[in-house]
């Protein structure tokens, strides 16, 4: 009897539990660069300028990583994808440990690989197993991710006061290993080839200028979420000027934020059309970044990243499941897409980092992502059509 699409098998649900409980360390690895980095800028006497060439290598390893998993998927399926993301990253994690900040960029292009290889295969895993609720299972992965995330500046925080940030990173390595020899011995029977039903959408919505639109939306959401994520520990040790540390929890709450945002994704878009949830986030996040621009507390900086996270919460999973309108073009397009949002996330932090370096004022490098996400707004209003499954 044929298996109804989206059922899983008893292996595959097993898979999926390992690979959703490895989303939270592909969160911890995807954003503890942000509040690290001020520790290793120290060591290293690096400028902003320098510094973020991190983020650039890191994104750019991702867009690498996403080009070699759009051919390697298709032919040794998700088990081993995954599983390699995970090898690299402990590689990627262990090579910031490096003397030299240069060899430590080897290190971060590693890691950048796994994640490039990790997050579209690990979406596309959870689209293609439910198709009649896309959305609202995309939100509980990358909720998965959000809790890594808000760890790491926590777990950052406590051994920083100890100087201990290289526990940390070996403590990382450890786990992403164990990760990866777990994947190496579980089974996964999710077949990767597209599916040819259609899922009710209109051809036209694979027309050349909506790829264009939702190449824009992959670009952008990801520029803005590294940019803000990656440089709001910065901003904030800067405005608080030695008179305390715990602008290191500033990435925390931005993070939290983005986790407490998709943990309440699944019920709005039961309630809401996608479209609407979209444009609310953004227009939030939009009014949270203007705070970070000309706020002079770090306190209001930090209270404002927790409502950036928010805003932001639902944008990733709306936009990835635009990708069931490409209906049998899907996993050929979702490499592209997903690589144009590496992209984004090279070039946006590097670009904060450039801008304040030339005017001597990051909150003016943070302009650039809150342009960025007033472009983004636009895109959805013009591009996003707000369907969603009837069952949700």
């Amino acid at each position: 009897m044929t298996r109804p699409t989206g059922t899983l098998t008893h292996s595959s649900q097993l898979f999926t539990a390992i690979a959703s409980a490895g989303f939270v360390l592909t969160g911890v690895v995807n954003t503890f660069l942000g509040p690290i980095l001020p520790i290793l800028s120290a060591r290293w006497a690096l400028s902003d300028s320098r510094a973020g060439y991190f983020f650039a290598t890191q994104f750019l390893g991702s867009i690498l990583g996403v080009i070699v998993s759009s051919f390697l998927l298709p032919r040794y399926g998700f088990r081993l994808i995954i599983g390699i993301s995970y090898l690299l990253m402990a590689v990627g994690v262990s090579g910031l440990l490096l003397s030299e900040w240069r060899y430590a960029l080897l290190g971060t292009l590693a890691l950048g690989l796994g994640l490039g290889f990790v997050i579209p295969a690990t979406n596309l895993f959870v689209s293609k197993t439910n198709p009649e609720r896309r959305s609202s299972a995309l939100s509980i992965l990358n909720f998965c991710w959000g809790l890594g995330a808000v760890s790491a500046p926590v777990a950052l925080y406590a051994t920083a006061g100890r100087n201990h940030s290289s526990v940390f990173l070996l403590v990382l390595s450890v786990l992403l290993l164990v990760l990866a020899a777990t994947l190496a011995f579980s089974t996964e029977t999710t077949p990767v080839h597209e599916n040819k039903k259609s899922i009710g959408h209109s051809p036209k919505q694979t027309e050349w200028h909506f790829a264009a639109i939702v190449g824009g939306m992959f670009f952008l959401y990801v520029a803005v979420e590294a940019s803000v994520g990656g440089w709001i520990a910065t901003l904030a040790e800067r405005l608080a000027a030695g008179t305390s540390t715990r602008w290191i929890l500033a990435p925390s709450l931005f993070w939290g934020g983005l986790l407490a945002g998709r943990g309440l994704a699944p019920l709005l878009l039961m309630r809401l059309r996608e479209r609407a949830v979209a444009l609310a986030g953004l227009a939030l996040a939009g009014a949270a970044l203007c705070v970070l621009v000309f706020s002079s507390h770090w306190q209001w900086v930090t209270a404002a990243g927790l409502v950036a996270g928010a805003g932001l919460a639902a944008i990733f999973p709306i936009t990835v499941a635009l990708l069931s309108r490409f209906q049998d073009m899907e996993t050929k397009n979702a490499g592209l897409m997903f690589a144009m949002a590496g992209l984004g996330g090279a070039i946006m932090p590097w670009l904060v980092g450039a801008v304040s370096t030339r005017s001597e004022s990051l909150q003016i490098g943070l302009m650039v992502p809150l342009l960025a996400t007033v472009v983004l707004l636009w895109l959805h209003a013009i591009g996003n059509q707000g369907s969603q499954p009837v069952s949700e």
